[in-house]
């Protein structure tokens, strides 16, 4: 069974390695460097002094920065816990310099950049932006981390795709199992289908064929935590509305004529 307390998935194994990454970096920020050897792995995994585990972070000749993580829930508290993240990230960098921190010397950060790969079923986007500001109670200028998101589904983001092999082989995988799962097959029959299906189109072929126990582990845990942590939100969500019914505030009716729900979601909201 895969770790997953170092929170593993398939995407981070297959991006996570220094080729994957420098192609990832040379396709998002349109450059052409070559040397993987220049990538500098930082992924923070814990330690007995800190608890922060992010997905991936890697630095390109300690000038650039890069903090990528993978999901499959949208989680507009992204910002929040990417500041978390450079903060440690920052913090070991300096630690061979630390005592310069209160000299007259400057110490010189490597620049860091934020992204997530969205890789859900909301397909309304291909690119966004979130930033820190937005979750401050009041408007401020003095403090700012922005965050693109870039939706790996079908049809999104193709162009960046089409110059980063990592990122399309991978949307490859994760859009053809999203597809069976539509269709009503289980998870591990559904990735199992996948790992063949990519492999006879050469998609991820190496890495898949080497850890295809592993990859039926991890994906069948992301998306069933996945899906078990939406049905969890969706309880909550028409918990609320029951409550907002009971209490005179909305009526049946009018949601009905919001045309926001289902006739399926009117009927597990009117259940007492």
């Amino acid at each position: 069974m895969a770790n997953l307390q170092v929170r593993d998935t398939v995407f981070c194994r297959f991006i996570g390695t220094e080729s994957n990454l420098l192609e990832v970096f040379n396709a998002i920020r349109k450059t052409g460097y070559t040397d993987a050897s220049k990538v500098m792995i930082t992924t923070l995994a814990g330690s007995f002094y800190s608890n922060i585990k992010n997905d991936i972070s890697f630095m390109l000749d300690a000038l650039i920065m890069m903090l990528i993580e993978h999901q499959t829930t949208l989680n507009p508290n992204m910002p929040v816990r990417l500041l978390s993240y450079v903060d440690e990230l920052f913090k070991r960098y300096i630690e061979p310099e630390k005592r310069k921190m209160y000299s007259t010397e400057l110490i010189k950060l490597p620049a860091p950049e934020f992204y997530v790969f969205y890789d859900g079923d909301d397909i309304s986007f291909e690119h966004k932006e979130l930033r820190l500001s937005d979750a401050f109670k009041t408007s401020s200028d003095k403090l700012e981390l922005v965050v693109h998101v870039y939706n790996l589904a079908t049809g999104k983001n193709e162009d960046l795709k089409k110059i980063c092999r990592p990122l399309r082989e991978y949307s490859i995988f994760s859009n053809h199992y999203k597809l069976l799962r539509k269709q009503g097959m289980d998870i591990d029959e559904a990735v199992r289908d996948t790992i063949r299906y990519c492999i006879d189109k050469n998609v991820m072929k190496d890495y898949l064929q080497h850890n295809e126990s592993e990859v039926i582990d991890m994906f069948g845990f992301e998306w069933n935590e996945k899906e078990e942590r939406e049905a969890l939100l969706e309880a909550g969500r028409l918990s609320s509305i029951r409550d907002l019914l009971s209490d005179g505030l909305i009526t049946l009716e009018a949601l009905k004529a919001s045309g926001r729900y289902s006739p399926e979601e009117l009927a597990a909201i009117a259940k007492p």
